[in-house]
Protein backbone atom coordinates (compact mmCIF):
# COMPACT_ATOMS: atom_id res chain seq x y z
CA UNK A 1 0.00 0.00 0.00
CA UNK A 2 1.52 3.04 -1.12
CA UNK A 3 2.33 5.44 2.17
CA UNK A 4 2.17 9.37 1.51
CA UNK A 5 5.18 11.38 3.45
CA UNK A 6 2.48 14.67 4.79
CA UNK A 7 6.07 16.37 4.13
CA UNK A 8 5.49 15.74 0.17
CA UNK A 9 2.22 16.58 0.43
CA UNK A 10 2.89 20.64 0.47
CA UNK A 11 -0.46 21.66 2.33
CA UNK A 12 -1.34 18.49 3.40
CA UNK A 13 1.94 18.20 5.34
CA UNK A 14 2.18 21.54 6.72
CA UNK A 15 1.23 21.09 10.06
CA UNK A 16 3.54 17.94 10.93
CA UNK A 17 6.47 20.75 8.62
CA UNK A 18 5.38 23.79 11.10
CA UNK A 19 6.85 21.68 14.05
CA UNK A 20 9.42 20.36 12.37
CA UNK A 21 8.53 16.85 12.13
CA UNK A 22 8.63 14.45 9.53
CA UNK A 23 5.66 11.85 9.25
CA UNK A 24 3.91 9.31 7.03
CA UNK A 25 0.78 10.36 6.42
CA UNK A 26 -2.66 8.55 5.22
CA UNK A 27 -2.37 5.79 3.36
CA UNK A 28 -4.13 6.15 -0.26
CA UNK A 29 -7.20 3.54 -0.78
CA UNK A 30 -4.84 1.71 -3.70
CA UNK A 31 -1.47 0.10 -4.16
CA UNK A 32 -1.16 1.71 -7.32
CA UNK A 33 -1.27 5.57 -6.69
CA UNK A 34 2.04 6.97 -7.70
CA UNK A 35 3.84 9.91 -5.36
CA UNK A 36 1.84 13.12 -5.74
CA UNK A 37 3.07 15.32 -9.00
CA UNK A 38 5.08 18.46 -7.23
CA UNK A 39 5.47 22.07 -8.06
CA UNK A 40 8.08 22.25 -10.43
CA UNK A 41 11.82 22.05 -9.26
CA UNK A 42 12.48 25.58 -11.32
CA UNK A 43 9.09 27.24 -10.18
CA UNK A 44 9.76 26.15 -6.21
CA UNK A 45 13.53 27.62 -7.00
CA UNK A 46 12.28 30.90 -8.57
CA UNK A 47 10.31 31.81 -5.41
CA UNK A 48 12.87 30.36 -3.19
CA UNK A 49 15.29 32.97 -4.82
CA UNK A 50 12.45 35.66 -4.11
CA UNK A 51 12.01 35.02 -0.36
CA UNK A 52 14.76 34.16 2.53
CA UNK A 53 13.32 31.72 5.25
CA UNK A 54 13.95 34.78 7.27
CA UNK A 55 11.09 36.93 5.31
CA UNK A 56 8.98 34.64 3.58
CA UNK A 57 6.02 35.17 5.91
CA UNK A 58 4.33 32.53 3.92
CA UNK A 59 6.43 29.62 4.89
CA UNK A 60 6.55 30.45 8.38
CA UNK A 61 5.08 27.84 10.91
CA UNK A 62 2.21 29.52 11.85
CA UNK A 63 1.17 30.16 8.06
CA UNK A 64 2.21 26.40 7.07
CA UNK A 65 -0.29 25.30 9.57
CA UNK A 66 -2.93 27.18 8.31
CA UNK A 67 -2.87 26.25 5.32
CA UNK A 68 -1.94 22.61 6.00
CA UNK A 69 -5.68 22.90 7.91
CA UNK A 70 -7.40 24.91 5.08
CA UNK A 71 -6.33 21.68 2.79
CA UNK A 72 -7.19 18.87 4.55
CA UNK A 73 -10.52 20.11 6.35
CA UNK A 74 -11.53 21.41 2.62
CA UNK A 75 -10.56 17.49 1.18
CA UNK A 76 -12.38 16.00 3.98
CA UNK A 77 -15.24 17.92 2.88
CA UNK A 78 -14.98 17.26 -0.67
CA UNK A 79 -14.25 13.78 -0.47
CA UNK A 80 -17.21 13.16 1.59
CA UNK A 81 -19.11 14.31 -0.97
CA UNK A 82 -17.44 12.54 -3.72
CA UNK A 83 -17.94 9.57 -1.54
CA UNK A 84 -22.00 10.43 -1.39
CA UNK A 85 -22.29 10.53 -4.69
CA UNK A 86 -20.40 7.82 -6.15
CA UNK A 87 -22.55 6.05 -3.53
CA UNK A 88 -25.88 7.75 -5.19
CA UNK A 89 -24.81 6.44 -8.56
CA UNK A 90 -23.12 3.13 -8.00
CA UNK A 91 -24.75 1.98 -5.08
CA UNK A 92 -23.29 2.16 -1.33
CA UNK A 93 -21.72 -1.26 -1.58
CA UNK A 94 -20.51 -1.08 -5.16
CA UNK A 95 -16.36 -1.57 -5.66
CA UNK A 96 -16.31 2.66 -6.62
CA UNK A 97 -18.20 3.57 -3.19
CA UNK A 98 -15.78 1.09 -0.93
CA UNK A 99 -12.71 3.38 -3.10
CA UNK A 100 -14.19 6.53 -2.39
CA UNK A 101 -14.57 5.58 1.39
CA UNK A 102 -10.65 4.61 1.13
CA UNK A 103 -9.47 7.88 -0.08
CA UNK A 104 -11.22 9.69 2.62
CA UNK A 105 -10.03 7.68 4.94
CA UNK A 106 -6.74 8.45 3.64
CA UNK A 107 -7.69 11.80 4.33
CA UNK A 108 -8.76 11.02 7.97
CA UNK A 109 -5.15 9.24 8.58
CA UNK A 110 -3.29 12.39 7.10
CA UNK A 111 -5.32 14.60 9.74
CA UNK A 112 -4.65 12.08 12.31
CA UNK A 113 -0.42 12.10 11.47
CA UNK A 114 -0.72 15.70 12.12
CA UNK A 115 -2.10 15.63 15.20
CA UNK A 116 -0.24 13.25 16.36
CA UNK A 117 2.55 15.41 15.22
CA UNK A 118 1.72 17.69 17.58
CA UNK A 119 0.07 16.12 20.77
CA UNK A 120 1.47 12.50 20.02
CA UNK A 121 0.30 9.46 19.55
CA UNK A 122 -2.36 8.80 22.31
CA UNK A 123 -4.11 12.09 20.78
CA UNK A 124 -3.28 10.87 17.64
CA UNK A 125 -5.35 7.80 18.42
CA UNK A 126 -8.30 9.46 20.12
CA UNK A 127 -8.55 11.71 16.89
CA UNK A 128 -8.87 9.19 14.66
CA UNK A 129 -11.20 7.22 16.77
CA UNK A 130 -13.87 10.38 16.96
CA UNK A 131 -13.60 11.65 13.77
CA UNK A 132 -14.03 8.19 12.15
CA UNK A 133 -17.04 7.60 13.70
CA UNK A 134 -18.38 11.29 13.00
CA UNK A 135 -18.11 9.74 9.15
CA UNK A 136 -19.54 6.59 10.43
CA UNK A 137 -22.35 9.16 11.56
CA UNK A 138 -22.43 11.22 7.89
CA UNK A 139 -22.68 7.48 6.56
CA UNK A 140 -25.49 7.11 8.30
CA UNK A 141 -27.63 9.91 8.13
CA UNK A 142 -26.68 9.28 3.95
CA UNK A 143 -28.28 6.29 4.70
CA UNK A 144 -31.26 7.24 6.10
CA UNK A 145 -31.82 9.50 3.48
CA UNK A 146 -31.48 7.40 0.73
CA UNK A 147 -33.73 4.60 2.25
CA UNK A 148 -36.73 7.10 3.29
CA UNK A 149 -35.86 5.75 7.06
CA UNK A 150 -36.87 9.23 9.26
CA UNK A 151 -35.73 6.93 12.93
CA UNK A 152 -32.02 6.28 11.31
CA UNK A 153 -31.76 9.93 10.17
CA UNK A 154 -32.93 11.08 13.75
CA UNK A 155 -30.28 8.15 15.14
CA UNK A 156 -27.55 9.20 12.97
CA UNK A 157 -28.51 13.07 14.17
CA UNK A 158 -28.37 12.29 17.86
CA UNK A 159 -25.19 11.05 17.23
CA UNK A 160 -23.65 13.79 15.14
CA UNK A 161 -24.63 15.83 18.45
CA UNK A 162 -22.67 13.78 21.05
CA UNK A 163 -19.85 13.97 18.54
CA UNK A 164 -19.82 17.60 18.51
CA UNK A 165 -19.46 17.73 22.14
CA UNK A 166 -17.06 14.64 22.83
CA UNK A 167 -15.22 16.58 19.72
CA UNK A 168 -15.35 19.83 21.01
CA UNK A 169 -13.98 19.17 24.89
CA UNK A 170 -11.13 16.67 23.06
CA UNK A 171 -10.14 19.48 20.93
CA UNK A 172 -10.17 22.36 23.50
CA UNK A 173 -8.19 20.23 25.54
CA UNK A 174 -5.41 20.00 23.09
CA UNK A 175 -5.42 23.85 22.28
CA UNK A 176 -7.16 25.80 25.31
CA UNK A 177 -9.59 26.79 23.08
CA UNK A 178 -12.92 26.90 24.64
CA UNK A 179 -15.13 24.17 23.87
CA UNK A 180 -17.81 25.86 23.11
CA UNK A 181 -16.42 28.08 20.32
CA UNK A 182 -15.04 24.55 18.57
CA UNK A 183 -18.82 23.69 19.20
CA UNK A 184 -19.74 26.40 17.21
CA UNK A 185 -17.66 25.96 14.23
CA UNK A 186 -18.71 21.68 14.32
CA UNK A 187 -22.29 22.67 14.67
CA UNK A 188 -21.38 24.95 11.17
CA UNK A 189 -19.51 21.71 9.92
CA UNK A 190 -22.28 19.49 10.76
CA UNK A 191 -25.72 21.78 9.24
CA UNK A 192 -23.71 22.22 5.71
CA UNK A 193 -22.28 18.88 5.32
CA UNK A 194 -25.87 17.58 5.91
CA UNK A 195 -27.53 20.36 3.54
CA UNK A 196 -25.09 19.07 0.59
CA UNK A 197 -25.50 15.25 1.37
CA UNK A 198 -29.75 16.10 1.32
CA UNK A 199 -29.35 17.95 -2.00
CA UNK A 200 -26.91 15.02 -3.34
CA UNK A 201 -29.35 12.44 -1.95
CA UNK A 202 -32.68 14.00 -3.53
CA UNK A 203 -30.54 15.23 -6.78
CA UNK A 204 -30.87 18.43 -6.40
CA UNK A 205 -29.26 21.36 -8.67
CA UNK A 206 -27.84 23.12 -5.65
CA UNK A 207 -26.02 19.91 -4.58
CA UNK A 208 -22.65 21.37 -6.09
CA UNK A 209 -22.75 24.92 -4.41
CA UNK A 210 -24.12 23.43 -1.15
CA UNK A 211 -21.04 21.47 -1.19
CA UNK A 212 -18.81 24.23 -1.83
CA UNK A 213 -20.40 25.68 0.98
CA UNK A 214 -19.60 23.29 3.17
CA UNK A 215 -15.94 23.37 2.10
CA UNK A 216 -16.01 26.84 2.88
CA UNK A 217 -17.13 27.13 5.96
CA UNK A 218 -13.54 24.83 6.90
CA UNK A 219 -11.69 27.95 5.86
CA UNK A 220 -13.09 29.48 9.21
CA UNK A 221 -12.75 26.25 11.59
CA UNK A 222 -9.00 25.88 9.69
CA UNK A 223 -7.98 29.24 10.96
CA UNK A 224 -9.82 29.02 14.49
CA UNK A 225 -7.77 26.18 15.00
CA UNK A 226 -4.14 27.26 14.03
CA UNK A 227 -4.80 30.23 16.06
CA UNK A 228 -5.03 28.43 18.88
CA UNK A 229 -2.49 25.92 18.04
CA UNK A 230 0.25 28.24 17.20
CA UNK A 231 -0.56 29.96 20.62
CA UNK A 232 -0.45 26.91 22.67
CA UNK A 233 2.80 25.80 20.21
CA UNK A 234 4.90 29.30 20.62
CA UNK A 235 5.17 28.79 16.56
CA UNK A 236 6.49 31.28 15.03
CA UNK A 237 5.02 33.97 12.25
CA UNK A 238 1.07 34.60 12.16
CA UNK A 239 -1.98 33.02 11.31
CA UNK A 240 -3.67 35.92 10.65
CA UNK A 241 -0.93 37.79 8.86
CA UNK A 242 -1.67 38.85 5.13
CA UNK A 243 0.82 36.72 3.57
CA UNK A 244 -0.47 33.19 6.02
CA UNK A 245 -4.28 34.83 4.72
CA UNK A 246 -3.23 34.45 1.16
CA UNK A 247 -1.41 31.64 0.85
CA UNK A 248 -4.23 29.66 3.01
CA UNK A 249 -6.77 31.58 0.29
CA UNK A 250 -4.81 30.37 -2.67
CA UNK A 251 -5.11 26.71 -1.27
CA UNK A 252 -8.60 26.73 -0.62
CA UNK A 253 -9.27 27.93 -4.20
CA UNK A 254 -7.24 26.28 -5.78
CA UNK A 255 -7.95 22.44 -4.04
CA UNK A 256 -12.03 23.78 -4.63
CA UNK A 257 -11.11 24.60 -8.14
CA UNK A 258 -10.62 20.31 -9.04
CA UNK A 259 -13.36 19.69 -6.30
CA UNK A 260 -15.96 21.48 -7.92
CA UNK A 261 -14.47 20.24 -11.22
CA UNK A 262 -14.69 16.70 -10.26
CA UNK A 263 -18.63 17.89 -9.13
CA UNK A 264 -19.43 19.11 -12.73
CA UNK A 265 -18.05 15.35 -14.18
CA UNK A 266 -19.76 13.15 -11.35
CA UNK A 267 -22.92 15.30 -11.89
CA UNK A 268 -22.81 14.72 -15.34
CA UNK A 269 -21.63 11.21 -15.66
CA UNK A 270 -24.83 10.11 -13.08
CA UNK A 271 -27.33 12.63 -14.95
CA UNK A 272 -26.69 14.12 -18.60
CA UNK A 273 -24.73 17.25 -19.66
CA UNK A 274 -27.43 19.04 -20.61
CA UNK A 275 -29.52 18.73 -17.05
CA UNK A 276 -30.43 21.05 -14.46
CA UNK A 277 -28.21 19.38 -11.53
CA UNK A 278 -24.96 19.32 -14.13
CA UNK A 279 -26.02 23.46 -14.95
CA UNK A 280 -26.12 24.04 -11.20
CA UNK A 281 -22.59 22.28 -10.92
CA UNK A 282 -21.08 24.72 -13.73
CA UNK A 283 -22.68 27.27 -11.95
CA UNK A 284 -20.87 26.61 -8.86
CA UNK A 285 -17.41 26.22 -10.76
CA UNK A 286 -17.72 29.54 -12.06
CA UNK A 287 -18.40 30.90 -8.39
CA UNK A 288 -14.78 29.19 -7.63
CA UNK A 289 -13.57 31.28 -10.60
CA UNK A 290 -15.35 34.40 -9.67
CA UNK A 291 -13.42 34.33 -6.51
CA UNK A 292 -10.13 33.37 -8.20
CA UNK A 293 -10.48 36.15 -10.11
CA UNK A 294 -11.53 38.86 -7.76
CA UNK A 295 -8.53 37.19 -5.55
CA UNK A 296 -5.82 38.45 -8.63
CA UNK A 297 -7.70 41.41 -9.10
CA UNK A 298 -7.42 42.94 -6.13
CA UNK A 299 -3.59 42.15 -6.35
CA UNK A 300 -2.70 43.19 -10.21
CA UNK A 301 -5.80 44.83 -11.11
CA UNK A 302 -9.05 44.84 -12.98
CA UNK A 303 -7.76 44.64 -16.57
CA UNK A 304 -5.31 41.14 -14.62
CA UNK A 305 -8.70 40.29 -13.12
CA UNK A 306 -10.42 40.28 -16.52
CA UNK A 307 -7.33 38.61 -18.18
CA UNK A 308 -7.51 35.65 -15.77
CA UNK A 309 -11.49 34.94 -15.91
CA UNK A 310 -10.82 34.56 -20.35
CA UNK A 311 -8.00 32.26 -20.03
CA UNK A 312 -9.42 30.25 -16.87
CA UNK A 313 -12.92 29.99 -18.25
CA UNK A 314 -11.27 28.86 -21.11
CA UNK A 315 -9.51 26.03 -19.87
CA UNK A 316 -12.07 24.85 -17.50
CA UNK A 317 -13.81 24.65 -21.35
CA UNK A 318 -11.19 22.74 -22.56
CA UNK A 319 -11.75 19.94 -19.88
CA UNK A 320 -15.48 19.95 -20.37
CA UNK A 321 -14.58 18.71 -24.07
CA UNK A 322 -12.35 16.74 -23.04
CA UNK A 323 -14.92 14.57 -20.76
CA UNK A 324 -17.22 14.77 -23.58
CA UNK A 325 -14.54 12.98 -25.77
CA UNK A 326 -14.12 10.41 -23.49
CA UNK A 327 -17.71 10.16 -22.77
CA UNK A 328 -18.26 9.72 -26.19
CA UNK A 329 -15.32 7.84 -27.06
CA UNK A 330 -14.59 10.52 -29.70
CA UNK A 331 -10.63 10.03 -29.82
CA UNK A 332 -10.57 13.20 -31.71
CA UNK A 333 -12.16 15.54 -29.51
CA UNK A 334 -10.27 13.94 -26.91
CA UNK A 335 -6.84 15.50 -28.62
CA UNK A 336 -8.16 18.56 -29.57
CA UNK A 337 -9.11 19.09 -25.67
CA UNK A 338 -6.06 18.20 -24.96
CA UNK A 339 -3.86 20.65 -27.72
CA UNK A 340 -6.34 23.14 -26.41
CA UNK A 341 -5.02 22.58 -22.50
CA UNK A 342 -1.55 22.56 -24.12
CA UNK A 343 -1.80 26.16 -25.24
CA UNK A 344 -3.92 27.14 -22.43
CA UNK A 345 -0.76 25.88 -19.94
CA UNK A 346 2.26 27.97 -21.98
CA UNK A 347 -0.37 31.24 -22.32
CA UNK A 348 -1.68 30.94 -18.87
CA UNK A 349 2.01 29.80 -17.49
CA UNK A 350 3.33 33.17 -19.43
CA UNK A 351 0.44 35.23 -17.77
CA UNK A 352 1.49 34.09 -14.49
CA UNK A 353 4.68 34.36 -14.89
CA UNK A 354 4.98 37.94 -15.87
CA UNK A 355 2.50 38.61 -12.38
CA UNK A 356 4.10 37.05 -10.08
CA UNK A 357 8.05 37.43 -11.90
CA UNK A 358 8.31 33.61 -11.59
CA UNK A 359 9.54 31.93 -14.91
CA UNK A 360 6.68 31.29 -17.13
CA UNK A 361 8.14 28.44 -18.38
CA UNK A 362 8.74 27.33 -14.63
CA UNK A 363 4.60 27.87 -14.02
CA UNK A 364 3.65 26.32 -17.11
CA UNK A 365 5.81 22.82 -16.09
CA UNK A 366 3.55 23.51 -13.01
CA UNK A 367 0.37 23.74 -14.63
CA UNK A 368 0.90 20.28 -16.66
CA UNK A 369 0.61 18.50 -13.11
CA UNK A 370 -2.74 20.29 -12.65
CA UNK A 371 -3.53 18.96 -16.36
CA UNK A 372 -2.05 15.37 -15.73
CA UNK A 373 -3.62 14.75 -12.40
CA UNK A 374 -7.01 16.13 -13.42
CA UNK A 375 -7.36 14.63 -16.70
CA UNK A 376 -6.33 11.13 -15.02
CA UNK A 377 -8.91 11.91 -12.32
CA UNK A 378 -12.03 12.95 -15.12
CA UNK A 379 -10.87 9.33 -16.40
CA UNK A 380 -10.92 7.82 -13.39
CA UNK A 381 -14.46 9.38 -12.60
CA UNK A 382 -16.17 8.08 -16.13
CA UNK A 383 -14.91 4.79 -16.15
CA UNK A 384 -16.06 4.40 -12.32
CA UNK A 385 -12.34 3.18 -11.47
CA UNK A 386 -12.07 2.17 -7.74
CA UNK A 387 -9.24 4.74 -7.61
CA UNK A 388 -10.79 7.98 -8.53
CA UNK A 389 -11.38 9.56 -4.77
CA UNK A 390 -7.49 8.85 -4.97
CA UNK A 391 -7.00 10.66 -7.82
CA UNK A 392 -8.88 13.35 -7.16
CA UNK A 393 -7.33 13.78 -3.51
CA UNK A 394 -4.10 13.58 -5.67
CA UNK A 395 -5.08 16.44 -8.15
CA UNK A 396 -6.00 18.29 -5.15
CA UNK A 397 -2.46 18.24 -2.79
CA UNK A 398 -0.99 19.27 -6.12
CA UNK A 399 -2.86 22.96 -6.68
CA UNK A 400 -1.67 23.04 -2.69
CA UNK A 401 1.47 22.82 -3.58
CA UNK A 402 1.01 25.20 -6.31
CA UNK A 403 -0.91 27.85 -4.36
CA UNK A 404 2.54 27.54 -1.76
CA UNK A 405 4.82 28.74 -4.43
CA UNK A 406 2.51 31.12 -5.63
CA UNK A 407 2.11 33.04 -2.42
CA UNK A 408 5.48 32.75 -1.71
CA UNK A 409 6.44 34.53 -4.73
CA UNK A 410 3.60 37.14 -4.97
CA UNK A 411 4.32 38.06 -1.24
CA UNK A 412 7.82 38.38 -1.72
CA UNK A 413 6.78 40.79 -5.06
CA UNK A 414 4.07 42.91 -2.52
CA UNK A 415 5.71 42.84 0.75
CA UNK A 416 3.06 40.79 2.33
CA UNK A 417 3.66 40.54 6.34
Amino acid sequence: MTKRSLAARAGAGALVLALGATACGGASGSDNVGANPAPSDSMSSMATSMASPATDATATPAAALRAGLDQLFREHVDLTGFAVQTAVSTGATSKSTAGALAALDGNTKALGTAIGSVYGPAAEKAFLQQWRAHIGFFVDYTLGLAGKDAAKVRDAQAKLAGYKRDFAAFLGGATKIPPAAIATELQGHIQTLESAIQSIVANKADAAAKLQMAAMHMDGTAAALAAGIAKDKSLAGSVDGEASGLRSALTGLLVQHVAQTVAVVQTAAATSLTSPQTSGAITALDQNTIDLGAAIGSLYGKDAQTAFLKMWRDHIGFFVEYTKGLATKDTAAVTDAETKLAGYQKNFGDFLGTATGLPGTAVSADLAGHIQTLEAAIKAVLTKDPTAGDKVSMAEDHMAGTAAVLAKAIAAQKHLS
